[in-house]
């Protein structure tokens, strides 16, 4: 009897469908994040207001940028606390080359991401060089992003202390300048996508295994034959590209960009950490889950508490933060982990 229902289940085509899609750990994590990145896909059909799809459009970029510091802290463990650095470089190079060079953003974006690419290999040869790790590394980016924060006050290239903004005109492909939200919003939900397709690429190689092996113990990682410096300086120069993508992104979203804005350490945590430490730090679904549940709470925060004493968003914020650490030290994907492990379970036992 039981071979018959054995039979039946792997005859039916729905449930092979579900044993490949749930075939392991990782496929799950990638099937969860396409099911909520195609309900993203769909939000514009039943929510029409621009508020709650300005929510989205950060929170779905939010994701991006917290794969960007998830490779380079979740694969590898390095402390890159200043990541946002990354970000504030690309923003304001996309628009430098908008306002000064009339060159689209299309381009803009991708030579952002070569700009905070080359940033990247400059922190990564310096740091390599004196043998800064952990605490010490950490220190330094963030010595390094008051350093830039106060060399851009002083730049009039870049607008100096006032800053620059985007110059609107009516829907403009070309210039990425749209009057609705939804262009903004599927082209945030693209580059989601193209950082969920580089994460999964980069752990499923032999480069993520040399990355999780630096993570877990970096001494024995060279005693075993694998070259540190190279591989973290490639995880560096992979993060720090994508953040500048996303910062040539957020600019043209946000059509404003000024230094003390985004060379800032309360963005770095809303931006790049909240969402891989709230989903999961070193998972794949980690940094889309935090960031999907992360935005939209800070928000919902920040409306119920506007009317309160300045301050009162930001500790009930930190407080979810800190709740999430203590009771979720593995995220929302170490719950979900655990359930996966139960239906295994159930499924092996059928």
């Amino acid at each position: 009897m039981s071979a018959e229902i054995s039979t039946k289940n792997m005859n039916n085509p729905v449930r092979r469908i579900m044993r490949i899609a749930f075939l392991d750990w990782d496929h799950t994590q990638m099937t969860i994040c396409f099911a909520l990145f195609g309900l993203i896909a769909l939000a514009p059909l039943v929510i029409h207001s621009p508020y709650y799809l300005g929510i989205l459009i950060l929170a779905t970029l939010y994701a991006f940028t917290g794969m960007s510091w998830n490779i380079v802290a979740g694969f590898t463990g390095q402390l890159l606390i200043a990541h946002v650095s990354f970000l504030a470089v690309g923003a304001f190079t996309t628009i430098v080359l908008l306002d000064k060079f009339s060159i689209s953003p299309w381009v803009g974006i991708l030579i952002s991401g070569v700009a905070a690419a080359l940033l990247g290999i400059a922190i990564a040869l310096i740091t390599l060089r004196y043998g800064l790790k952990m605490d010490y590394f950490a220190l330094f980016t963030i010595a390094l992003m008051v350093a830039l924060r106060t060399l851009f006050l002083k730049w009039e290239l870049v607008g100096g202390a006032v800053g620059m903004w985007v110059r609107l005109t009516d829907n403009s492909f070309l210039k990425m300048t749209f009057q609705t939200k939804e262009p903004y919003l599927y082209i945030a939900l693209l580059l989601a996508v193209i950082g969920l397709l580089i994460q999964y690429r980069v752990y499923h190689s032999k480069m993520g295994r040399y990355f999780v092996a630096i993570r877990e113990d970096e001494h024995a990682a060279a005693a075993l034959g694998v070259n540190t410096s190279l591989y973290k300086t490639i995880a560096v120069v992979i993060g720090a590209a994508m953040a500048g993508v996303a910062g040539g992104f957020y600019v043209m979203y946000v059509t404003y960009v000024e230094p003390t804005q985004v060379f800032n350490l309360g963005l770095n945590v809303e931006i790049m950490m909240s969402a891989p430490i709230i989903g999961g730090l070193g998972s794949l679904a980690g940094p889309v889950l935090g960031a999907l549940l992360n935005k939209p709470l800070a928000e919902l925060a920040r409306g119920f508490l506007s009317a309160q004493p300045s301050g009162t968003t930001l500790i009930v914020y930190g407080s979810f933060l800190i709740l999430s650490i203590l009771f979720m030290p593995r995220g929302i994907t170490g719950l979900l982990h655990r359930l996966y492990l139960k239906l295994q379970r159930r499924e092996k036992a059928d």
